[in-house]
């Protein structure tokens, strides 16, 4: 293996173990951190959303009729 192939290596999984750490860190994130996250994500998002009305059909005119059947 070259030395230049090598270095591409070395900092490729370099780069992937700082990428594992980073990712450990998180997971033992405290639990007072994640229902801080928990809370803030669920005010943020807690929008009002109307209530849904029922649409009836329109009437088709007669020239889309014959197409559509």
């Amino acid at each position: 293996m070259s030395d230049l192939n090598w270095d591409a290596t070395r900092a490729e999984v370099d780069y992937r173990m700082a990428e594992l750490r980073r990712t450990a860190q998180a997971a033992r994130m405290s639990r007072a951190n994640r229902v801080v996250r928990w809370v803030r994500a669920h005010r943020m998002t807690n929008v009002e959303v109307p209530e849904q009305e029922r649409r009836t059909g329109a009437v088709v005119p007669e020239a889309r009729a014959r197409h559509t059947a």
